[in-house]
């Protein structure tokens, strides 16, 4: 046999030859730690786990002559209460049961009692059109040098902002009006507001997500039941149906600003008015979202101008508006608790 190396032998030993030598590098102990070791910059991401606001009114009055007795069956008994504040539909000192104060012009608060000591401590919950943030209130009667001195606390957990202006006027005015009654014996209630209704209800999602929910096309046939129209943008006019037997009602959209636009609060809002053929005149309204805590939002609408109206329609019509959007609320909270469309939760909005 001949001593040459056969053709696969040589190629192999050419191949070798011409490859360059690979010096080893001992590898870096902790290298396949090295990612976990040093993660990128901000991950895991923050997160927000609480956002609350707790808030607190005190307000208070002296009236001289009245003694806790007479103050407190001005604050318990009907007969009294419609004279001063609100119409009473039930008992504010039975513990067991709710009630309601009924301004008698579609807006009321419902009640429940949690505490009686007369004549100087009474405290209860209220929700206003039975749908609204509940809040606390607690009445302080105090026997002075010739009077008594009352004291109203009411507190409440992540309300709408501007609840302490809202409340802040509200309450010095309702003493007021008690303080004059009892002087007087004279009622002293307003038989109706230019502003309202304002509705408010609680939605248990963050408001970018809720306001995608609400303003889809299909969500608004739903919650604000539309008949005509499609999407809420500036110049858009939709028919609502009102309900029951009172028709239909023109919203006229004037402007819309989106989550995020406009500074500083970047909150979603909508400025609009209704029409109906029997008003000859716009109601101007504004419908808005804000948050309510984390991963919560409160929807909330409000009315002016009803002076415009025909003075023999203001009252009647100011209680179809404010059923209108009591239901409004209740079905946009039903739209936004469930991840189905409105058509599988509601078939009919009546």
């Amino acid at each position: 046999m001949s001593g040459k190396p056969q053709n696969g032998a040589l190629a192999e030993a050419e191949q070798g030859a011409a490859r360059p030598a690979v010096a080893e590098v001992p590898s870096f102990p902790g290298l396949p730690r090295v990612d976990r070791d040093l993660p990128p910059l901000h991950l895991p991401p923050a997160q927000t786990l609480v956002r609350d606001r707790w808030e607190r009114l005190v307000s208070a009055i002296d009236l001289p002559g009245a003694a806790p007795e007479d103050v407190w069956h001005a604050l318990t008994s009907p007969s009294v209460l419609k004279q001063w504040l609100a119409v009473c539909h039930g008992s504010l000192v039975a513990t067991d049961r709710d009630c309601t104060l009924d301004f008698e012009d579609g807006e009321f608060f419902l009640v429940r009692t949690r505490t009686v000591e007369r004549p100087h401590h009474l405290a209860y919950v209220w929700r206003w059109l039975g749908i609204g943030q509940a809040t606390q209130v607690q009445w302080k009667l105090e026997r002075g040098p010739g009077g008594t001195r009352v004291t109203v606390t009411e507190e409440a957990m992540n309300p709408p902002w501007d609840w302490q202006t809202w409340n802040g006027g509200g309450w010095p005015g309702i003493l007021d009006q008690l303080a004059a009654h009892l002087r007087t014996g004279m009622s002293w209630r307003w038989p109706w507001r230019r502003m309202g209704p304002y509705a408010q209800v609680e939605l248990p999602v963050p408001f970018y997500q809720a306001w995608e929910k609400l303003l889809a096309p299909m969500g608004l046939r739903f919650w604000l039941q539309v008949m005509r129209g499609e999407t809420i943008t500036a110049g858009a006019s939709l028919d609502l149906l009102m309900g029951d037997a009172s028709g239909a009602i023109e919203m006229r959209v004037h402007r819309v600003v989106a989550p995020g636009e406009q500074p500083p609060s970047f909150l979603p809002s909508v400025d609009f008015s209704l029409t109906r053929p029997v008003w000859n005149a716009e109601l101007q309204g504004r419908l808005w979202l804000e948050p309510a805590g984390w991963g919560r939002c409160l929807l909330q609408v409000f009315h002016a101008n009803w002076e415009n109206l025909p003075p023999q329609l203001q009252l009647s019509e100011r209680k179809i508006v404010t059923a209108f959007w009591s239901g409004v609320a209740q079905r946009a909270r039903l739209l936004t608790m469930s991840p189905a469309p409105p058509t599988a939760m509601a078939p009919h909005s009546w």
